[in-house]
């Protein structure tokens, strides 16, 4: 009875997802980013860059990653024509998580779990739809 109730909640929030899907014609800009100087990176490029924090490892050896879009305090907006509509997750070089954001409802926010043995990068890269790609690295 378990199994069926995961699989009917998993199919209505992919029938959901897909009724909710923003206009892909707001997405202007794909182009990688970065901070001109990573000394002295401006509010713009804080809002956009992804921050990356890793809580305490559990009895299977997974730790908790989260990703919050926007540094030093710095929270990317979530509107109608500007928004984060994508985040990526990457350890040591291999997509383990993704999500993708829905403008005005949602904030740009990512957790996921991830082993942490031999872990050395995470890397995130979140995507807005005027101001392109941006991505940080956090050394393990």
């Amino acid at each position: 009875m378990k199994r069926r109730m995961a699989i009917k909640l998993s199919l209505m929030a992919l029938a959901s997802s897909y009724v909710m899907a923003y206009d892909k014609s707001k997405i202007v800009n794909t182009i990688k980013m970065k901070k001109k100087d990573p000394a002295k990176p401006e509010k713009g490029e804080l809002k956009h860059t992804p921050d990356i924090t890793m809580g305490e490892v559990d009895a299977k050896g997974y730790v908790t990653v989260e990703v919050n879009i926007g540094e030093e305090g710095i929270i990317h907006p979530s509107t109608a024509d500007h928004w984060i509509y994508k985040i990526e997750l990457y350890a040591d070089g291999k997509k383990v998580a993704q999500v993708d954001l829905e403008p005005e409802i949602s904030r740009g926010y990512l957790s996921a779990k991830v082993k942490k043995e031999g872990l050395k990068e995470l890397r995130a890269v979140s995507s807005c739809n005027l101001h392109g790609d941006w991505e940080n690295i956090l050394k393990v």
